[in-house]
């Protein structure tokens, strides 16, 4: 009864343990790339949670800086003439070459930090930018804070383009 079944195994046996490996072969594949795909979502997660968390300290640490600067456009010659502004425009404007570097090299997630705080970052820029550029010509050192003026300019650009953008990726219609 089973002697015509197990001949044609015989038969076929090395067909058969071809298409075992490579059901086997497909099985695997099939399995890493889905492993790659959490791994992937994981990654996308922990990054983006990563610039929220570096974002808060860096706006911690930044804000007695912060505080002590006068809320207008500043040069050269106004933060150069008071020692305190100077080393507070300093202080501010390192963290924010430090969070704009994290941007550039894509260890932050540029969209989360848009959502976070990209008009206040550009509105910072500008408030610094005379300063920024007196500096590099004083200095002659044309890369000055230049990690930061890119992110504004970046920031600026994607704010113009999503004014209203959310987390959940829709639009929300802004009232006139």
């Amino acid at each position: 009864m089973f002697e015509p079944i197990i001949e044609w195994i015989k038969a076929n046996l090395s067909r058969i343990e071809s298409l075992a490996v490579i059901g086997g072969i497909f099985l695997v594949f099939i399995q890493i790339r889905q492993q790659t795909k959490i791994a992937r979502a994981d990654h996308d997660r922990q990054k983006k949670q990563s610039t929220v968390e570096f974002f808060n300290a860096i706006a911690t640490e930044g804000k007695p800086y912060l505080d002590a600067i006068p809320d207008i456009p500043l040069d050269r010659e106004a933060v150069l003439s008071d020692k305190a502004l100077h080393t507070n425009v300093k202080e501010y404007l390192a963290r924010m070459e430090r969070l704009s570097l994290g941007i550039a090299t894509e260890v932050y997630d540029f969209k989360v930090l848009s959502l976070l705080a990209g008009r206040r970052l550009i509105s910072h820029y500008k408030r610094f930018q005379i300063y920024i550029e007196e500096m590099r010509i004083h200095r002659g050192h044309p890369m000055l804070y230049m990690e930061f003026e890119l992110l504004a300019k970046k920031l600026e650009k994607y704010k113009q383009k999503h004014p209203a953008k959310t987390v959940d990726k829709s639009t929300r219609v802004m009232p006139l």
